[in-house]
């Protein structure tokens, strides 16, 4: 059962970033998804840092957005709401792993260490800038208790990507 799960998850991430990456298409970005770091780095890592779910980038600007995607459930409860928070603190869980925003900060710091090979990758002729971003398909507690957040990686919603 955790196994058919995981794989039901892992189908409906795939499929908002697909609707994210293609929304960003529409606005004049383009666009790659499921870019795991190895490849847009071109080099291999002693850690996994997993993939970026939409890479977009506008050449004439050099704006390149890595863009976490997260097509989370509504949480009702108190204590739902209170773990969902807990899951998008940008710190280590009480086990000492990564949360979700941390293993995206850690991309996001990976990839601005190794700019060249981005520039490569999108064959981009002038220097970039580099932006992280978080995208939620619905309304989500987090929007709402962004403040010491946002500096680190802003949080949109799928209906505000044309604020980016």
């Amino acid at each position: 059962m955790k196994a058919w799960v995981g794989k039901e998850r892992d189908k409906m991430g795939k499929e908002f970033s697909g609707e994210v990456a293609a929304r960003l298409k529409e606005l004049g970005w383009q666009v790659d998804t499921e870019v795991h770091i190895t490849k847009l780095l071109r080099k291999g890592f002693g850690l996994d840092y997993g993939d970026i779910d939409v890479l977009a980038w506008k050449p004439e600007s050099g704006r390149v957005l890595l863009v976490e995607c997260k097509d989370v459930q509504h949480r009702k409860t108190d204590g739902e709401i209170a773990e969902q928070l807990l899951d998008f603190r940008g710190e280590l869980d009480g086990n000492g792993k990564l949360d979700l925003v941390l293993k995206h900060l850690r991309r996001i710091e990976l990839v601005e260490t190794h700019l060249p090979n981005v520039i490569r990758y999108l064959k981009l002729s002038a220097q970039l800038t580099l932006e992280g971003r978080l995208v939620f398909k619905n309304p989500v507690p987090m929007k709402f208790a962004w403040e010491r957040m946002r500096k680190r990686v802003p949080l949109h919603l799928f209906s505000e990507l044309n604020q980016i």
